[in-house]
C-alpha cells in the first residue's frame, strides 16, 4: 500500500466505510434536524455545529488542494462552529466534499504530496493526514453526542 492508498483509505473511513470507528455516514444516519441541534449539559457544540465546522475546513483545504484561491477567513476557528448550515445541507455538503476529496487525491500525481500547502510550511501528505484525523476526531464527538442524547444504538457500530 503506497501513501496515496493510505490517504484514500483514510478518506473512505471518515466518509462512508466503517472500520475501527464508524464513518460519518453511519454516525449521521437517521439523525433528525432536532437531534442534530441538541446540546447536552456538558456539550460545547451540537452535532450540526460540528458538521458545519467540518464542512468549512474540508471545503477550504480542498480548494487549496485544487489550487483555487480562497478568501481571507472572517473570524476564527470558533466561528466555524457558530456559522451553522441547515442540517440537510450540512450533510449533503460534507458528503460532496468527501467525495471530491477522494476523487482529487486519487487523480493527483504522487509528487503533489511533497508540495507545500499554500501559506504554510507543511507538505500536503502531512496536511491530508491531519485533515482525516481531524474528521475522525469530530466523528467520534458525533457518536458521543448521540450516545448522550440516547439516539445511538450499539448495533450502529460502536458500543
Amino acid at each position: 500500500m503506497n501513501r496515496k492508498d493510505v490517504i484514500l483509505e483514510q478518506f473512505l473511513l471518515c466518509h462512508n466505510k466503517n472500520g475501527w470507528f464508524v464513518s460519518f455516514q453511519s454516525a449521521a444516519a437517521g439523525l433528525t434536524a432536532e437531534q442534530a441541534l441538541w446540546k447536552g449539559e456538558k456539550s460545547e457544540n451540537s452535532i450540526l455545529e460540528i458538521v458545519s465546522h467540518l464542512v468549512f475546513w474540508n471545503e477550504r483545504y480542498l480548494k487549496r488542494f485544487k489550487e483555487i484561491p480562497i478568501p481571507e477567513m472572517e473570524g476564527d476557528n470558533d466561528t466555524t462552529f457558530t456559522n451553522v448550515l441547515e442540517w440537510t445541507e450540512a450533510v449533503e455538503r460534507f458528503n460532496a466534499v468527501m467525495t471530491d476529496w477522494y476523487r482529487e487525491v486519487s487523480e493527483c500525481k504522487d509528487s503533489k504530496f511533497d508540495q507545500p500547502v499554500p501559506d504554510t510550511n507543511h507538505p500536503w501528505i502531512e496536511t491530508l493526514t491531519s485533515i482525516t484525523l481531524h474528521n475522525a476526531h469530530h466523528i467520534g464527538q458525533i457518536v458521543t453526542l448521540r450516545k448522550m442524547q440516547g439516539s445511538w444504538e450499539k448495533e450502529q457500530g460502536v458500543s
